[in-house]
């Protein structure tokens, strides 16, 4: 049985059961670009994940480069993306829906730490895989803007005007073709 730290560049998934191993958990060096994320550089950063009883705590921090477009001119631009989060997921919510008691749950793993189980909003089954790459996926994504803008100076959209007609909205453009 290994006690020390695991490191390991591959994302790949990692049964839970063998994080609980590890007493000083697993890190990930993170230089790679993400299956499920379309960006310019390599996501780069670092991951831990210790395996505490009824809890999985993860500890990391990653940025890229990802091009987006501007919902007011329409012009792709680059937006750099970054997270340094620590979170803290319950392993048991599965359990506890199939009719095992709170007790038994907690009483499962090695180090059972005390804490309010409604008070963590993720909970993983504690005989899943951690998937490091979907984390980060995950963490990155919420770091997406919800309006996309190239910048305070953004012209907005370029619009088009024939002699006679009024100036079209490109992103109207579409509709106008639908009216007869």
């Amino acid at each position: 049985m290994g006690d020390g730290l695991q490191t390991g560049d591959p994302l790949h998934p990692v049964p839970l059961q063998e994080l609980q191993l590890l007493e000083q958990g697993k890190h990930w060096s993170i230089d790679k670009r993400l299956t499920k994320l379309d960006s310019l550089t390599p996501v780069r950063g670092h991951l831990h994940a210790v395996h505490r009883g009824n809890i999985l705590e993860l500890d990391g921090e990653a940025n890229t480069i990802v091009t987006l477009c501007c919902d007011r001119c329409l012009q792709q631009f680059n937006h750099p993306l970054s997270f340094q989060t620590r979170e803290v997921l319950w392993l048991g919510e599965q359990a506890r829906e199939q009719g095992m008691d709170l007790e038994s749950v907690l009483e499962a793993g090695g180090d059972v730490i005390d804490l309010d189980p409604d008070a963590l909003t993720e909970s993983m089954d504690p005989r899943a895989d951690f998937e490091p790459e979907h984390w980060v996926f995950e963490q990155l994504n919420l770091q997406l803007p919800v309006v996309n803008r190239c910048g305070a100076d953004c012209p907005g959209p370029k619009l088009k005007a024939e002699p006679g007609d009024e100036p079209m909205d490109p992103r109207w453009a579409a509709l106008k073709k639908l009216n007869p």
